[in-house]
């Protein structure tokens, strides 16, 4: 059989790769927090006929492609005013800490997210949480101005966010700061959200509902309060779009499918030599 052909199927398999993560940006173009997906090819095996040595270029035939890697893009999306107060954006850096009810304390069990389509949810015993739609509950630090200061916090401390008894209303600071009106009085501030960030946002390992897990390829850096040595800042009332951009999307369309037919003309065009080879005795 002709090596074409084999390169050709390579380039077929993926092709076929690409255009399922384009599929899945493009679903996700409307996804809070969604971050768009890069693929990369790379060579994959090489023959060597004769070695490359002085004066002599050498001989070597390659084997087709595979997948290099499927990175994930975390620039900033757009952030939409939504005018809902449980609905948080982050602008610039960070991820919002978020676990499964009934989890410890601190950041061991803790998923990250981008999307900030919270919502109010009262437990059994009274007690008001702000959670995402998957049930999951929001971290960071319950208590006053000082108490919530997060400055150099490795997250061992962090707790689900907590709104007091007969909060009226409640306002989430740039900061981070939780301030909320008991009963219509003046708001204090009664907590702070957590903001997390990496050293390597691309070493996370997504797993599905806009949630991402931490690794020791990602490093959890110290906690600072929002807005404070890089973090981004949280706007109330706002929601982080998809960062997926339909037109580079189309494009990359475009050239995957045509790569896909290119190759398939290599194995059609190989599948003609070997009919030529075969007929040669008749």
């Amino acid at each position: 059989m002709l090596q074409s052909m084999f390169s050709g199927i390579s380039g077929l398999r993926t092709h076929q790769r690409r255009m399922d993560v384009i599929g899945n940006d493009v679903a996700n173009v409307n996804t809070p927090g969604y971050k768009q997906s890069d693929v990369t090819f790379k060579e994959a095996y090489v023959t060597t006929l004769r070695a490359p040595s002085s004066g002599t270029p050498g001989q070597q035939v390659g084997l087709g492609t595979q997948v290099g890697g499927i990175v994930k893009n975390f620039k900033g999306g757009i952030l939409m005013e939504t005018g809902q107060t449980s609905n948080i954006g982050i602008s610039g850096e960070g991820f919002f800490a978020v676990t499964e009810v009934g989890a410890p304390d601190g950041l061991d069990a803790a998923y990250y997210t981008r999307a900030g389509d919270f919502m109010l949810d009262v437990d059994p015993a009274g007690v008001t949480h702000l959670i995402n739609p998957d049930g999951k509950r929001l971290r960071g630090l319950n208590g006053d101005l000082a108490a919530s200061d997060m400055t150099g916090l490795d997250g061992s401390t962090f707790t689900d966010i907590i709104l007091p008894a007969d909060t009226t209303s409640f306002s989430i600071g740039l900061d981070g700061t939780i301030s909320a009106s008991i009963n219509g009085l003046t708001p204090t501030v009664v907590g702070r959200v957590a903001v997390a960030t990496f050293e390597n946002n691309t070493g996370l390992q997504s797993i599905g509902s806009n949630l991402f897990k931490t690794n020791d390829a990602a490093s959890l850096r110290v906690f600072e309060n929002a807005g404070v040595l890089g973090r981004g800042q949280i706007f109330q009332g706002y929601l982080e779009n998809s960062n997926v951009d339909l037109a580079q999307e189309f494009t990359d369309m475009i050239i995957t499918q045509r790569g896909f037919q290119a190759n398939a003309k290599t194995i059609t065009t190989s599948d003609e030599l070997l009919i030529e080879l075969l007929q040669l005795k008749r």
